[in-house]
């Protein structure tokens, strides 16, 4: 995987290098090697000294320019002098002062070669034939505008030399920058090789590896080590969620073996024809059997409800309702329990008519599983009050002055299966009342929030 990323890294400078080249040499090319229109007249002028010959004429005995001549001469900011064939100025017009009156043969050629041997000028020479007579001439340009560099060069190994400047114009920067490259991609892709593996390591469940965060993938890095956090915390809010979940599963089958050992024993007991039982033993055994079958129909319709509610099966009928009216319901029906009739139960309304669209059974079953494991979990002589307002929301607080919840406890309040650890013998429900009251209350789009301390009691939050 590696050398697959850092191979098509290199591919990719080589290829750029190539096409980088091969674009230089159009350019190169296209401005040093072809005439452009703006520049045309001034690269035409070795053809325009050559023919300047035909502007050239004698007057007794004497060689001169024309008039069209020297307006040729003025537009490109020139001089010209005429020479004898001993090379002795005979002619001369607008020549600057260090130009000299007379030419060997050498200089003759020196001048026509090289720009600036004459300071500031790019001189060429011509001949004009006029009556049998050869007159030499020369011209004089700005070398600002113009200039002549000389190259030499063997025709016989021009081939070779210009096809080494090509292979080293090709081979060299490939290997200068495939080594940069190389260098380049090891620091490019070593990050990613290990992002790689970091994912590889997680998905086998291995959340404990750190990345340092810094460098090019600084942040890379930085999200990696969160999803390792997250996921280890899933991991083991999973474990946790597994062994509660295994527990629940003991608990509640211990739960339900015993109701079902009542029901068998009193069934035996009383399908049994040599044991002749009164009627007021027949009322009791049924009056029992009634109860357990009850408990255990309660149990597993916890189990089924909160399921089919975390799925949203369960149409949700709201219905512009008075929510006070409802809590007091819960109230007087709680005391009118035979078990909780001695209870201590105060209902405080602030405002006697609190009206929001609900589903009234669910809310019913949501505020009496609060209330009742406020009863359950409490002693007798526990005090609990029920107070409601409304103000921007909708506020309903139960609180209590009882053992209060533990720490542990109160972080898996609202998880199912969860059945707290003052959970009484005669008390021991599904483990799911909790966790339904809490669904049922953010289906109506409610929150709920709890404050204990052991010791001092407990606070529950409702709000709308």
């Amino acid at each position: 995987m590696k050398w697959k990323i850092l191979l098509r890294f290199l591919l990719i400078i080589v290829l750029s290098v190539i096409i980088a080249i091969n674009i230089n040499i159009f350019i190169v090319y296209r401005f040093f090697f072809t005439d452009h229109d703006s520049g045309r007249e001034w690269s035409q002028l070795g053809k325009f000294s050559l023919s300047f010959n035909q502007y050239i004429l004698e007057e007794g005995g004497s060689p001169k320019v024309t008039e069209e001549g020297i307006e040729q001469l003025k537009q490109r900011g020139a001089w010209i002098q005429i020479l004898d064939k001993e090379g002795y100025e005979v002619f001369s017009w607008n020549t600057p002062e260090q130009v000299l009156e007379h030419y060997s043969p050498s200089q003759m050629v020196y001048y026509n070669i090289y720009s600036g041997a004459i300071d500031d000028y790019t001189t060429f020479a011509g001949t004009a034939e006029i009556n049998n007579y050869s007159w030499s001439y020369i011209i004089g340009f700005p070398i600002e505008r113009i200039a002549k560099y000389l190259f030499i060069y063997s025709p016989s190994s021009i081939k070779t030399i210009i096809l080494e400047v090509l292979v080293y114009l090709f081979i060299v920067p490939i290997i200068v920058l495939i080594v940069m490259g190389y260098a380049f991609g090891r620091n490019l892709t070593n990050p990613l090789i290990e992002i790689i593996n970091g994912i590889g390591i997680l998905s086998q469940g291995n959340y404990g590896v750190r990345y340092n965060e810094k460098g090019l993938y600084k942040e890379v890095y930085k999200s990696l080590n969160n999803l390792s956090d997250t996921l280890k915390r899933n991991e083991l809010e999973r474990k946790d969620m597994e062994k509660m979940r295994e527990e629940w599963i003991q608990n509640l089958s211990h739960d339900l073996k015993t109701p079902l050992a009542s029901i068998r024993g009193y069934g035996e007991l009383m399908a049994d024809e040599e044991y002749l039982l009164s009627q007021e033993e027949i009322r009791e055994y049924s009056r029992i059997i009634k109860d357990k079958a009850e408990y255990m129909e309660e149990l597993i319709e916890d189990l089924k409800f909160t399921h089919v509610l975390k799925k949203g099966l369960i149409p949700i009928r709201l219905k512009e309702n008075n929510l006070t009216e409802l809590i007091r319901e819960i109230t007087i029906d709680l005391l009118n329990n035979p078990h909780y009739q001695d209870r201590s139960i105060s209902f405080n309304p602030k405002v006697e008519k609190i009206l929001f669209e609900f589903d009234k059974a669910l809310l019913q079953r949501a505020f009496t599983n609060l209330i009742y494991n406020s009863l359950v979990h409490n002693d007798e002589d526990t005090h609990i009050s029920i107070t409601m307002e409304k103000k921007d929301k909708i506020y309903v607080y139960i609180e209590d002055n009882g053992k209060g919840i533990a720490k542990e406890d109160l972080k898996n309040l609202f998880k199912k299966y969860y059945r707290g650890t003052n959970t009484g013998e005669s008390h021991k429900g599904s483990g799911l009342g909790m966790a339904i009251a809490k669904q049922i209350i953010e289906v109506h789009g409610g929150q709920i929030e709890v404050e204990s301390k052991l010791g001092k009691g407990t606070k529950i939050s409702v709000i709308f």
